[in-house]
């Protein structure tokens, strides 16, 4: 083995192991002093893209292009760079090239898919990725990717089987974990959504994906809770003028609501395991959380109180003030829930290991798609 193959060897083992500023540091040396070596150029582009440092990924991929134009591996690892970077016309361009230079490898197909996705055009996306499972049925992230597919199309049921497919051939695939997590909740099984997150978070403990969509299902839940509790609580304040009932059952009405909106998400705490209920009972306890919850109630107690306890002959002046009140409370706990969680991180392409650029408009707080980390589609 020559010197430029074992320094090449090593980068390659860096990458794989996530180390991708040593092997950054490693790999500019040596495509200073080979120039030439189209492999180097495309360690380089992959520790680039490892790095989050896409414009310079794409920058290596294309000098790798150039020196070998007939080798398909540049223009794979191009279009995930431009994906990242939001240019989702050139990494379809570069993807459909891969293609061209080698079909009868699945990888290509499966690049075409992920960047058809990444560009809103699903049928493409889900032609490539049959091709992709006539070439490699045996693969789990050309399944994993064939979900994702499914689940953009609304095809929920095929979207499960292929990502249970993928989890069968490779049990710890975390990627295809969180899917089936984001199918759930597609299907309005909070608790079945969370355990699935929390299952890819312990395959794959550095991916900060997993535990942050934990996180966006519970601002989800207690944001539909406090829905919930606004729209009784606007019907209630309607029963003083309608019923002429005392200010005591009224008062009494508030508590109740209060206690039944509490005992409903003990009960949906219940079906968690204990592992999400510390991380349930962490996300209640952070200030965002807290403020919106606080709001909420408070603006509710408020309106409450003012139809309460005013003259009955005040009432028809003070009740659109208590619903206005109520309503702005409701829009002031939710626009807090809605504040960022960190960094907007988006899913990433089948086996790259890193996010990926968002497949297409997505709404804020929303679980995200990731993948099992991996070299099988950018790497080589």
């Amino acid at each position: 083995m020559t010197e430029l193959s074992q320094e090449l060897a090593r980068a390659a083992t860096m990458l794989d192991l996530g180390r991708y500023d040593e092997a950054s540091s490693l790999l500019a040396r040596v495509v200073s002093t080979e120039p030439g070596s189209s492999r180097a150029w495309c360690l380089f582009a992959r520790a680039h893209l490892g790095a989050d440092r896409y414009q310079t990924a794409v920058e290596a991929a294309n000098r790798a292009a150039a020196i070998e134009p007939t080798e398909e591996w540049p223009h794979r690892l191009a279009s995930n760079a431009l994906m990242h970077l939001g240019n989702h016309a050139e990494a379809l361009r570069a993807a459909n090239e891969s293609r061209r230079l080698a079909s009868s490898y699945w990888q290509t197909h499966v690049c075409v898919a992920q960047a058809a996705l990444a560009a809103s055009q699903p049928a493409l996306a889900a032609s490539a990725a049959a091709e992709a499972r006539r070439l490699a049925p045996n693969e789990p992230d050309v399944h994993f990717l064939s979900g994702k597919v499914a689940l953009a199309r609304g095809d929920l049921e095929a979207a499960r089987e292929h990502q249970e497919r993928a989890l069968a051939l490779d049990p710890t695939h975390s990627g295809a974990m969180n899917e089936l997590g984001r199918i759930r909740l597609r299907r309005h099984d909070t608790a079945g959504a969370i355990r699935h997150f929390i299952s890819a978070a312990r395959a794959t403990p550095g991916e900060h994906i997993y535990s942050r969509n934990i996180d966006v299902v519970i601002l989800r839940t207690v944001s539909r809770m406090i829905y919930v509790f606004v729209l009784v609580a606007l019907i209630l304040l309607w029963v003083p003028a309608v019923a002429h009932v005392d200010k005591f059952p009224f008062a009494l009405g508030f508590g109740v609501l209060a206690a039944g909106m509490a005992a409903a998400f003990a009960v949906m705490l219940a079906r968690l395991p204990a592992e999400a209920r510390r991380l349930v009972r962490r996300t209640l306890r952070t200030r965002r959380v807290a403020t919106a919850l606080a709001v909420a109630v408070g603006g509710v107690a408020v309106a409450f109180a003012a139809v309460a306890f005013v003259p009955s002959s005040e009432l028809p002046q003070t009740l659109p003030v208590a619903v206005i009140l109520t309503i702005a409370a409701r829009i002031a706990a939710t626009a807090r829930l809605r504040s960022p969680i960190g960094r907007n991180q988006q899913g990433a392409p089948a086996g790259s290991g890193r996010p990926a650029a968002p497949s297409g408009s997505r709404p804020p707080g929303s679980p995200v798609g990731s993948d099992q980390p991996g070299s099988e589609v950018t790497g080589r």
